[in-house]
């Protein structure tokens, strides 16, 4: 019995060295079978990262804005990266509302659009809710260097990518009428008033205005801004606006852009209804030749285009800047929108490199095709109208001021409803103080320096 004892235990013991020698021989688990002794082992494949799961982005949008180019760029760049975008589109004259509603309750988008201009890093309080592109690599490269300075705040940083192109207001004439009445574009201000009366005299509405609407009344006071006030307060006058150091009822020729518009009216160089004016019925009324001229920006060119055809937005429609007291004027352009991404999206880093895929080359050349406009962006191709090749060249002769709403922190609340007011009871005085006094109370409001 002990000698078969032994047996077992001297067996037992083999079997455990040889299962030792075993693992101990190939320290992955892995035999090699059949190879002769020396033999170089096969080499091992590197590790290999594993796939990152798909994400799915939000994109914030205003439903007044068209979503094709969007559409377009998202799916090309679902196809390289696997990750997809759902577009949200939220109601145009709310949307400022309903995302500061969702930036307090933590419902952050991973990408949104955004108007123009510093003034917004303070409404969505920047520096606590939104990343910083100033210092990221490949963002600003091709940005043209004029819209990449307006981008940065006073800090020198930038809470948005610009993304868009250059928009213009402006003066915006039927070329037909003109001929008809024998009358060109205006050399300045005077010249503008006689082509009106001459325009009248030949049974042709010489100005519509959409009163109804609200909106479309600022136009006139903006464009005449670059023409007349900012010739009279220069931009140190607009910084100190920008602090409140200068008041607004204290600039004689915005009293003056007043007094001209009052002016238009007594003349009768209006429709008769202006007060149930429209910017739908103004695109008829100019299309169809019954109104000769419209203070009115560059949005109108595309809903012509689908009203009269391209062919006649391209030969039929003209261009001239609000023309100043001496010369043709200045041209107002406006700055393109921004993409902006908050510091806590989910999404963040993916969130980035949809912004980086959006201002790629590729994905701005088709923006333009969908929306041609005046580039922000080096290289890139654009078929512009003609009125837009207009304001390039006056862009190129340095004849162009982007709109002061723009440069201007605090905004002129409300200017849509002051000029209806202003348009049926005519008190210049009036109205200049309660464009003045809202513009203190939205300093104000937004806690800004010197108000």
């Amino acid at each position: 019995m002990n000698k078969m004892k032994a047996v077992y235990t001297l067996m037992a013991v083999l079997l455990v060295m040889l299962a030792l020698a075993a693992c101990g021989g190939n320290e992955n688990g892995n035999t090699n079978a059949g190879a002769s002794p020396g033999a170089a082992s096969p080499t091992a494949e590197p590790t290999k990262e594993p796939a990152k799961d798909p994400v799915t982005l939000t994109f914030l949008i205003p439903n007044t804005d068209d979503v094709t180019p969007y559409n377009q760029i998202f799916k090309a760049y679902e196809e390289q990266t696997g990750n997809k975008v759902e577009v949200q589109a939220l109601p145009g004259g709310d949307y400022d509302n309903m995302l500061k509603t969702r930036f307090s309750t933590g419902d952050f988008p991973d990408v949104f659009l955004m108007q123009p201009g510093t003034k917004q890093y303070v409404k969505l309080r920047a520096d606590e809710t939104l990343y910083e592109w100033s210092g990221e690599s490949g963002v600003w490269d091709n940005v043209i260097e004029s819209i990449a300075e307006f981008q940065k705040n006073a800090d020198g940083k930038a809470y948005g990518v610009p993304f868009g192109k250059t928009g213009m207001m402006g003066v915006f004439y039927n070329k037909d009428v003109f001929a008809k009445a024998g009358v060109e574009p205006p050399t300045n201000y005077a010249n503008l008033l006689e082509i009106a009366d001459q325009l009248k005299a030949a049974g042709i509405t010489p100005f519509y205005e959409g009163v109804k609407d609200g909106w479309p009344t600022q136009v006139f006071y903006l464009t005449g801004w670059v023409s007349q006030v900012d010739q009279e307060i220069g931009d140190e006058g607009v910084q100190k606006l920008d602090k409140n150091e200068l008041k607004l009822s204290d600039i004689a020729a915005l009293k003056d852009l007043f007094v001209k518009a009052k002016e238009l009216k007594d003349k009768g160089l209006f429709q008769k209804n202006t007060l149930s004016g429209t910017f739908d019925e103004l695109q008829n009324e100019l299309g169809e030749g019954k109104v000769a001229m419209a203070f009115m920006l560059d949005g109108i060119l595309p809903q012509l285009e689908k009203k009269f055809g391209k062919e006649f937005v391209t030969d039929k429609i003209g261009f001239f800047p609000f023309p100043s007291a001496t010369d043709t004027g200045t041209a107002m352009i406006t700055p393109p929108n921004q993409l902006m991404v908050p510091s806590k999206a989910k999404n963040l880093e993916a969130a980035k490199e949809l912004v980086k895929f959006m201002i790629s080359s590729e994905s701005v050349n088709t923006f333009y095709q969908n929306q041609p406009g005046i580039p922000i962006f080096k290289g890139a191709t654009s078929e512009l109208y003609p009125m837009q090749e207009t304001v390039q060249e006056y862009i190129d002769a340095g004849k162009s001021k982007v709109n002061v709403q723009n440069r201007l922190t605090a905004s002129f609340l409300d200017l849509g409803k002051i000029l209806q007011n202003f348009h049926i009871n005519g008190d210049v005085d009036t109205a200049i103080k309660e464009m003045d006094t809202n513009y203190v109370k939205d300093g104000n409001s937004k806690r800004l320096e010197g108000f």
